[in-house]
């Protein structure tokens, strides 16, 4: 398969969604309206966090003929890493982390950890984006 038929659009625009809920989070005055946004945003963190991975995961079995068996969560950080396409194998184990506590414990005391990491998050996400558009226009 070609570089070329990784699409990253659908990353782009789960990011893009984050982005702006997290922007409304940060600037609603209301907190009753503040809590709605905030369950959108763990929510929109979520669906992000899961494309990005997913996204990681193809990128290695395309390019690199990576298997199931060889992509265990923390390899897919440790190559994605070792490739100069994440910027911190650490932060993405902390994302995992979080991600998982809204699984299966979801209470306010993880929100309120998750939207402090959600900055960046989205700034870990954009140099991941930002690094896959460079390898893959280099097509």
């Amino acid at each position: 398969m070609k570089k070329s038929e990784l699409k990253l659009d659908i990353l782009k625009n789960s990011l893009n969604t984050l982005k702006e809920c997290y922007k409304d989070y940060s600037s609603e005055k209301d907190a009753r309206i503040k809590d709605y946004i905030k369950d959108s945003c763990i929510k929109r963190f979520e669906y992000t966090y899961e494309t990005a991975k997913k996204t990681m995961n193809k990128y290695l079995k395309k390019e690199y003929d990576k298997t199931e068996k060889e992509l265990s969560i923390n390899n897919i950080f440790r190559e994605m890493y070792g490739l100069e396409l994440i910027k911190s194998f650490e932060n993405w184990v902390d994302y995992r982390e979080k991600r998982n506590f809204t699984s299966h414990e979801y209470s306010e005391k993880y929100t309120y950890t998750i939207l402090e990491i959600i900055p960046r998050f989205i700034e870990d996400s954009e140099y991941l984006i930002s690094r896959l558009q460079g390898v893959l226009s280099d097509d």
